[in-house]
């Protein structure tokens, strides 16, 4: 039993770091005032966060064992709860450079 927990639990470490990282499919546009010809689009990105939770939940399994306590169930509620806080960080610090202004002839 303590084999199959080790191994979920390492599966779940590694599963996002596996996962492809993309940020072109995440736009949105916005349709602007048009003046002289041209108009203005507001392009929006979408941060997903995979940094901040991919580096949250490394720290989190890390410091798990030390802050929750005890091994294996430490390091498993550690690395989620820091998987989960880094992705909120990384998403709150990327927040005010996703969307801009974009001039496009009509």
């Amino acid at each position: 039993m303590r084999k199959t927990i080790a191994a979920f639990t390492a599966f779940a470490l590694v599963m996002p770091v596996a996962m492809p990282i993309t940020t072109a499919s995440a736009q949105t546009r916005y349709e602007g005032k048009s003046s002289r010809g041209y108009r203005y689009v507001k392009k929006c990105r979408r941060s997903k966060g995979e940094a901040g939770l991919i580096a949250g939940g490394v720290a989190g399994a890390v410091a798990g064992p030390a802050i929750i306590g005890g091994g294996l169930l430490g390091a498993a509620a550690g690395g989620v709860a820091g998987a989960l806080g880094g992705r909120a960080i990384d998403r709150s610090l990327t927040a005010k450079n996703r969307c801009y202004y974009v001039k496009v002839r009509r």
